[in-house]
């Protein structure tokens, strides 16, 4: 079990992060230790070494884990969310923190569906969700993979844009030019499930934005956010697309039009 060390709170607490390791709680979190400590302990008790090389193997062999199915790991964290104490938004930060220094993948999904499960405690008001937001920020940029980007992104990040779009919409107006590809992602595909609620404009100027890179998730975010969106207004996909065919890589529009 890591050592939980001091860290500051709000707006310039994620400042700093590269994506090289991960945020670390603050001290003084006892209930967020525990929770963690019987996690571990409940996934160890479960844990199929056989499944576990699996999908390491899978995952290109950058996470360890202890090869739980998704029923199991689920029903474990049913088991253990029923037992916990309830939790602030700063305990829930600190929670998912730790849980992010842990080293077996299952420790991090279990804090994005913690996460989503009280996202509105982390967004009850404004200021809480701007640092919810960072914290999260601070997550997306370290053990990065699709797997748990595109987790925390439209049951959150999409969330609290939709929650507070006046703090939030400049937060991916940052994020689209960001250097780091993931958070870029995240711009593209926040509005996912938004389904006819999406802002057509911000999706295609943020697709136009990107159009260019070479990166194969920044080019299937393009076209899976436009096919996504497809569904609900083919004519403006369709047209959007006609128009922009210069500036979005083939593999893009393949995946935009793929049900065209």
């Amino acid at each position: 079990m890591p050592k939980v060390s001091k860290v500051k709170r709000g707006v310039a607490a994620i400042k700093h992060i590269t994506g090289t390791k991960p945020p670390k709680p603050r001290q003084g979190t006892s209930n967020v230790t525990k929770i963690v400590t019987k996690l571990r302990k409940e996934y160890k008790a479960h844990a199929c070494p056989v499944s576990a090389a699996g999908a390491k193997k899978y995952m290109r062999n950058q996470f360890e884990y202890f090869g739980l199915t998704a029923p199991k790991r689920r029903a474990i964290d049913k088991q253990v969310i029923a037992s916990l104490p309830s939790l602030g938004a700063e305990d829930i930060w600190d929670l998912m923190q730790l849980l992010w220094q842990q080293e077996e993948r299952e420790c991090q999904h279990f804090a994005i569906d913690y996460a989503i499960k009280y996202r509105n405690i982390l967004s009850c008001d404004a200021d809480t969700c701007i640092q919810s937001t960072d914290v999260i920020k601070g997550l997306l940029t370290a053990k990065s993979w699709w797997d748990t980007v595109d987790a925390l992104t439209p049951d959150l990040v999409g969330y609290f844009v939709t929650k507070y779009p006046q703090q939030m919409i400049p937060v991916m107006d940052q994020w689209i030019k960001n250097d780091n590809m993931w958070l870029r992602r995240v711009a593209i595909l926040h509005q996912l499930k938004y389904k006819d609620g999406t802002d057509k404009e911000r999706l295609f100027r943020y697709c136009v934005l990107r159009g260019h890179e070479k990166e194969f998730f920044i080019k299937k975010a393009i076209g899976w956010a436009l096919r996504s969106y497809f569904r609900h207004n083919r004519p403006a996909v369709m047209e959007f697309v006609k128009k922009n065919e210069s500036r979005l890589t083939p593999f893009s529009i393949k995946e935009a039009l793929k049900h065209a």
